[in-house]
């Protein structure tokens, strides 16, 4: 989703196997190791999100395979990344902090970051009078991802990432204690 995919160049290691993709006319070097970096970085927030609200395997790959969540824990999975990332804080999405980072990696001036400028503008209209902060996320999320398919993961990193999720952690038979002590 558009959150993982921005995340992955913003945030500076769980190892990924990487690859050179083009997507639109732009190119995602994912052998770079800054790139990796950032994968790591987002596959770590990914992890700690699933924990925190129980995502299933099925929310955590609608999020990396950019489809939009089909239960309750994929909107909060959506709301819990773009929280740890900052991009949604108190409820409020900070566009200017999501435009910045993208910057970081495709450059103040590039053709993505000047699409971002509009989209996610776009965007914020799409989410007008929500509160509930899991469907504001994942609305706005979604709307990002329709828009902006230059940030898509190739679906092979998307599944290696889903692979490395500690769905074990959240069985149902496992202590409460467990679960909360992990927060």
């Amino acid at each position: 989703m558009f959150a993982a995919r921005i995340l992955v160049w913003l945030l500076p290691t769980c190892t990924l196997a990487l690859r050179t993709s083009t997507f639109s006319g732009t190119m995602v070097d994912f052998t770079d190791p800054k790139v990796q970096g950032h994968l790591d970085a987002l596959v770590r927030m990914a992890q700690a999100c699933v924990i925190k609200v129980r995502a299933s395997p099925k929310d955590v790959r609608a999020y990396f395979t950019n489809s939009p969540p089909i239960t309750r824990s994929g909107q909060c999975f959506a709301a819990c990344m773009l929280e740890q990332s900052d991009i949604i804080n108190h409820g409020k999405i900070n566009r200017d902090l999501l435009i910045h980072l993208a910057g970081l990696v495709n450059g103040k001036n590039s053709r993505v970051v000047r699409k971002l400028h509009s989209i996610s503008r776009l965007c914020l209209d799409s989410i007008d009078g929500m509160s509930d902060r899991c469907q504001l996320a994942s609305t706005y999320n979604d709307c990002l991802n329709e828009n902006m398919t230059e940030f898509a993961f190739p679906l092979d990193i998307a599944e290696e990432a889903v692979r490395k999720m500690p769905f074990h952690l959240i069985q149902p038979n496992l202590p409460q204690e467990l679960r909360q002590s992990s927060f």
